[in-house]
Formats: structure tokens, sequence, C-alpha cells
């Protein structure tokens, strides 16, 4: 078999031979250059050439190829083509000839590029710029003018006008075309749109004849003759020697809370981007749409926040710039951060630190006309200028020219700043309210300043008056208004109003429960805590010692017990309400459950029962209700003890939103509204409470919306609901992402 493979092989090598032979010619270099010469050693050129061959031959040093009967010839830098007889068959005047294919030459000339022919015609006038073969199947001219690209044919005709970014193959019945957004379209070879879409991207698998089309993060498949093989919706495909291997995003429906469905989606996620704007995710990359499933924009951006006014901040990587909803850039893609401003300003950081304020339009408003310029606060940028501070209005002009040597910005009314020599306050009257002759001031939260003069410090009110004054202590850190302080290892607190709380006499603070007036301290591993509005004192290391279990605070007042009964302690350790009781709960609403004789009531913070006990069960009031049992069924009550939802229920439990999820018998679960109105029986397996008078249901693993009086808006149909941040929409799940392994046709 190999020998008549050989014998094949050299009978053709001796036909070639024989053809260049018959056309003859030898092309002989000579130190004057290169000359054609036939078999009888007659010389065809009897001027030399500089150069025979073809401008573009990838090996310049290599013997010179003839294209059946022609080769270019090349002198003083030009290239002309001469047949086998020698004669010219276009004149040596281009900048460039390029070896023939399909019966044409790219030709140049003064930067412009067209063809000829084998008869030196110009079949292809010198109008491009570039000019090249589309590397394929079919004889096709790639063509750029101005850094855009067209398609023509062997006569010139246009296939595809001069408009695009890029063209190349894609298969081996389309062509792709990069449009000036980045996109892509699909024609065949007389430049017919294969589908009137745009592509985000593509790719041609060679080994399995398939073209892979991308359209905004989902994918699609043809086969080698262009038929559909797989929709634009799947997340990605894999191949094995027989299979495709298709990874399926979610299906998604996106609606209102209402019922009205506006579009079906295969992505990951979707979330609200403005009230007429979505924003869909596919592979932790996001695009913006309408609410019918139009797209908008993809992938340009890692991030896009919500729009105000039509407009979003971005993030690509770790730079920020801001966008229409069209995607187009408004402030440019280059700072370190971006802030919207109240008076729709946009607050930029560049990568150099330097600080500007831009328009909704784009425009730089300050253009480093300011070393620094601070956030808006109260109808007042604070700026920096040659070492000197002042404040622009909201209008950015010059409300105080820059002339103190240091500054903040306004907090509420009044802002600390800083004359040649002291620091004082002055208000948004430009009124001093605190003369500057201190050494040194700092807002701690409106109206209240942290000083130090005279080698002391020390908290002031805005009127001038010392909370509190030290020479010895420290201040650690600042915590919400709150002043941290240190002396010799310890810790101690001023409050929000400037005044001593806790000496420095404890080893470390939390304020985990500050907002509801309350720090702990801890002694060594010993805990106590104190109402920091509370000025009797401070408790003693073993002020808890007495009690047997010390509980949390709430109100003031903490649970404890002693001798098997218990009772409430104030934070000095001192006992409030007397050890009598079986039991307690924590205080709210100025009352506390408390349990005697196996029953349970109210009893208040003098230590006088509020509600009789004669419940089995009582928890502490929310907004005047609360959970109770009475004959081994559960229902709601007031502080009065007024029924608001009637004992007959297996459970009751408080949903986030002050409703009250019920379990009626075998564990079906509903709802009631606050007043004791029914909304939902029990029938669904699980219900989440919204906030907004809908609720998602749960039964047998599917989920439904329902609006909390029972009307279904969406049916127990879907794996997963979501609402979304506007509160009105929602993303339900129709089917989960899954993989699915199909033959391959």
């Amino acid at each position: 078999m190999t020998n008549r493979r050989n014998i094949f092989l050299l009978g053709v090598l001796l036909l070639v031979l024989q053809a260049m032979t018959l056309n003859a010619q030898q092309i002989v270099k000579s130190e004057s250059g290169y000359q054609l010469v036939n078999k009888k050693g007659k010389v065809l050129t009897p001027e030399p050439y500089d150069d025979m061959g073809w401008s573009d031959d990838a090996n310049p040093d290599s013997d010179p190829l003839m294209y059946i009967n022609v080769v270019g010839v090349s002198r003083n830098g030009k290239w002309g083509v001469i047949n086998t007889k020698g004669k010219e068959v276009t004149p040596v005047k281009y900048d460039q000839v390029n070896y023939f294919s399909d019966g044409l030459s790219i030709v140049a000339d003064n930067g412009r590029f067209g063809a000829i022919n084998t008869k030196g015609e110009e079949v292809i006038p010198l109008t491009f710029q570039k000019m090249r073969s589309l590397a394929g199947n079919k004889p096709l001219y790639v063509v750029t003018n101005n850094g855009l690209q067209g398609l023509i044919n062997p006569k010139g005709d246009v296939i595809l006008p001069i408009e695009y970014i890029s063209i190349k193959w894609a298969g081996t019945q389309l062509l792709a075309a990069m449009t000036q957004k980045g996109t892509w379209h699909l024609v065949d070879y007389q430049g017919k749109l294969y589908a009137n879409e745009e592509y985000s991207d593509w790719t041609w698998n060679h080994k399995h004849k398939k073209l892979i089309l991308d359209q905004n993060g989902r994918k699609g498949m043809l086969n080698e003759t262009s038929e559909k093989v797989f929709d634009i919706k799947y997340k990605s495909f894999s191949f094995t020697d027989s299979t495709i291997i298709v990874d399926k995003y979610p299906e998604l429906i996106l609606g209102d809370i209402e019922g009205d469905k506006f579009s079906t989606w295969n992505c990951d996620s979707l979330s609200y981007a403005s009230d007429t704007l979505v924003r869909y995710y596919v592979d932790h990359k996001v695009g913006i749409a309408r609410l019918n499933g139009e797209n908008i924009f993809f992938n340009l951006y890692d991030e896009v926040g919500d729009f105000e006014d039509g407009l979003a901040i971005i993030r690509k990587k770790n730079t920020y710039g801001v966008c229409n909803t069209k995607g187009k850039l408004i402030i440019p893609l280059k700072f370190k951060n971006v802030k919207r401003m109240p008076t729709g300003h946009f607050w930029t950081l560049d990568k150099n630190n330097f600080t500007d304020i831009y328009s909704e339009a784009g425009k730089n408003l300050t253009y480093h006309n300011y070393d620094m310029v601070g956030e808006y606060s109260q109808g007042k940028y604070l700026v920096k200028k040659a070492r000197k501070y002042g404040y622009l209005d909201s209008n950015l002009k010059e409300w105080i020219s820059p002339k103190f040597s240091d500054a903040e910005s306004f907090v509420g009314p009044y802002a600390v700043v800083r004359t040649d020599d002291y620091y004082g306050v002055i208000d948004l009257n430009k009124n001093w309210v605190i003369t500057p002759i201190i050494d040194r001031l700092k807002t701690i939260s409106e109206g209240l300043f942290y000083f130090e003069d005279n080698q002391m410090w020390g908290t002031l009110s805005v009127d001038g008056y010392e909370w509190y004054r030290s020479d010895n202590a420290t201040v650690e850190y600042f915590e919400d208004g709150y002043v941290i302080m240190k002396k010799g290892g310890k810790f101690g607190l001023l409050t929000n109003k400037g005044e001593l709380c806790l000496s420095t006499s404890y080893d470390s603070l939390k304020f985990d429960h500050l907002s509801e007036g309350r720090v702990d301290m801890y002694i060594d591993s010993t805990w106590l805590y104190k109402d920091v509005h509370n000025f009797e004192g401070e408790p003693k290391r073993d002020a808890y010692a007495k009690y047997d279990e010390v509980g949390e605070p709430h109100e003031v007042f903490t649970k404890v017990k002693q001798r098997g009964r218990y009772g409430f302690m104030d934070y000095l350790g001192r006992m409030r309400l007397t050890v009598q009781y079986e039991d307690v709960k924590e205080f709210s609403e100025g009352l506390a459950p408390f349990k005697l004789n196996n029953r349970w009531g109210f009893i208040n913070k003098g230590d006088h029962i509020y509600l009789q006990p004669r419940y089995d069960d009582l928890f502490p009031l929310v907004k005047n209700m609360a959970k109770a049992k009475k004959n081994n069924r559960w229902g709601v009550i007031n502080s009065e003890g007024k029924v608001i939802i009637p004992f007959e229920y297996e459970n009751i439990e408080r949903t986030p939103y002050n409703n009250w999820y019920v379990w009626e018998k075998g564990g079906k679960k509903g709802i009631y509204k606050p007043g004791g109105v029914q909304g939902i029986y029990g029938k669904y397996q699980e219900i989440d409470d919204l906030g907004i008078d809908y609720v998602i249901v749960e039964q047998h693993g599917l989920f439904g919306l329902d609006r909390i009086d029972g009307f279904s808006s969406w049916s127990l149909q879907y794996q997963k609901i979501k609402l979304l941040d506007n509160k009105k929409w929602v993303e339900l799940t129709k089917s989960k992402a899954t993989k699915e392994e199909v033959l391959m046709k």
C-alpha cells in the first residue's frame, strides 16, 4: 500500500515539473539582479529586476514562486507583474503586489489597496486603506477604511458595508461581523443576516463541527449546516466523543406581587434596578434589561447600581464611573470611588487621591481647583486649597473662601474650624458659636465636642458648658458619640452628652447594646452592666454575686434567681422586684410575665400585679400583643387580658412584621393580622410573611404567593419565590439549574 502511494506522489511531482518546464523559464539571479531565461538560455528580461516573487513572500530568500504564467517583479522599491515571456502584464508601479489567489492579486499604491487580475486589470479599484483575503473556502476580501472593515467579492461587489470592527469565518456556512457596539452579526456569504439578532460572542468547535453562540451570557448551538441544535438559553456546553453535556440555567419568571407576568428568563437571578429596569445575572456577570426581557446592555460592567434619575454608579474591576440607562458612560470609568450626593452631583476620588464633583451630565465642575473636596453635608462641601479650608454651597459657589488652617464638615448646624492659632465652632449663618480660643476641638456628635486646652482634655457643649475635664486619662476612641477613655490600662466612658458614665476601672467595655442605652463592662472575667443615662453610681465588682442566676437586662431590669425563686434587679445589683415568683420573663413595654401558683400574668416595675395569673404560659408584650397559652391551646392577648386571637391553636409565633403565624391541628399553618383578623386559615406547610400584606406559601415542596387575606396571586407551582428590593416585583423559579447529557447528532 505504501509503495503504491509513493508511486502516485512521484507521478504527480513529474507532472508538476513538466508543467514548469513548459512554462518555463528559469529565474536567474546574478550580481546585477534577477532575470528570466528560457530553456535555450535566451534572456527574456534584458533589464534585470531587483527582486522576483511577491511582496508578501513569507520567506524572501526562497526561490521565487510563479502563479500559472506570471510572477511579480520589483525595481527601485516598486512592484509589477510579468508573464513567462518576460512581458510586463502590469507596470512596475505598485508599493505592494501579493501572490495571486483565485485569480486576483492584492496590490497597494500610496497607502491605498485594491486588486488586479492576471491580465493586469484593476478589477477592484485602489480605494481602501487595507485589504486582505478572508481565510476560508470562499474568495472574499476584507477591506478597511478609517479603522472599520467591510467585505467584498472578487468583482468588488459589497457583501458587508464598511462599518464593522472585525470580520471572521464562523464555521463552514456563516461569517461573523463585530459591530461598533462590540456585538456580533452572523451573515451568509451574500451578506444576508442569519437572524435579526446580535450576539455577545461565538465559538466554533472545530472537532465537533458546532457553532456555539453567546447572547448576553446565554448559550445556544448551531451545527455545521447552520441548523439550530439548541436555543439560546443555556449556561454552557461541553462535549464527550458522542454526547453534549448541557448546563441549564434556572427558568425564572419576573412578575409583580399582584400576579401579572412581565417576562421569562434563563439566568441565575434577577434584581431591581429601577422602576422600569431589571438587573439579571449570568455566571457572575450582570446585565440590564427592560421588564419585558428586552436586553439593553450586558457585561460592560462588573456591578451596576440602582438607577436614580436615569444614572447608576458602576464598577469594572477596581474602577468606578457612572452610566445611563443605555449603558453609555457619563462619568469615566477610572475612579477609585464614586458617590452620589444629595444635590444630584457625584463625588469622585481618582487614582492620585484627588477629589472632584461631577454634574449629572458628566461635566467636572471643580476640575482640581481644590486639593480636596469633602462629601456634602448640611448644604455644604468642605474644600481645601493651598493648605487652607473653606466651604462651597450646593451650587458649588464659595460660601466661605478657603481661609481656615483646619476644618471639619458640618455635623448638624455646626462645624469645627481653626483660625491661624486656635479652634472654634461656626454655624450655618457663619457666626461663631464657640469663640476660637481653644487649642484643639473635634466633633463628637451634633452640638458636642472633644477639646484639648492647657494640657487638659474634656467634652464641651455648643453653648460652652464643660461636661467633663481630665488631665490624666487619655481618649482611646469614639463610639456613636460616646468617648472611650483609658488610664493605667483601664477603660472608662463618657456619654453621648459628654457626661461621665464610667470611671476608668474596667478591663474592657462592650457596646453591642448601646442603642438600647446599655454598656457591658468586665473586671477580669466578671460581667457587669450599666444604664448609660442613669447616674446613681457604678456597680461593684461583686454586686451580682448574691444571686444564683443573672439573666439578660431588658428595660433597665434584669431577671435573677435566688433560692429557687425569681425576681428582678437593677444594674447596681439592687433587688427591684421581690424574689418570690416561680418564674419571670423580661420586661417589655413596662410589664413582665410572671408565674405564680403555676399560672402566668403580668407584673409592672412597681412590683404590682397588673394582670392576674391565669394562663398556662405567657410571653412579653410587643405592640401591646402577647402570645399566651390557656387550656393547652395558644392565642394572643393584650396587656389587659383581652383576647386578640382565640385560644384554639397548637402554636402561635409572631412574624417579623407583627402579624401572627398560627398552627392548626395536624401542623397546618395560617396567619392572622394584628387586631385578630384572620387572613389565611391553617392549610399550608409553611408561610413566610413579606411584611407588605403578601405571604409566600409552601405546600409539598412547591411555592406560591398569596395576599394575607388568602387571595392567591401566584399558584403553588414554583420551586422558589423571591421578593425584589422594591417590594413590588417577584422572581419565581419555574425550574432549577440542571445538567443534561444528550446524544450528539
